[in-house]
């Protein structure tokens, strides 16, 4: 169970880094939020080393 302050700031990168659209999160599940999250960053971390 992750708190709302960390699902706030979940959403918040998605959103700014790759313009997901807010009322998509809105219902999400916290476990599919934070595997997006993960995917998201991870993914942002290999540009990075690119």
């Amino acid at each position: 169970m992750i708190t709302e302050k960390e699902r706030q700031n979940m959403m918040q990168f998605l959103v700014r880094y790759f313009g997901v659209d807010p009322n998509q999160l809105v219902d999400i599940s916290d476990s599919l939020l934070e595997a997006t999250y993960d995917f998201a960053y991870r993914r942002t971390e290999m540009e990075c080393d690119f």
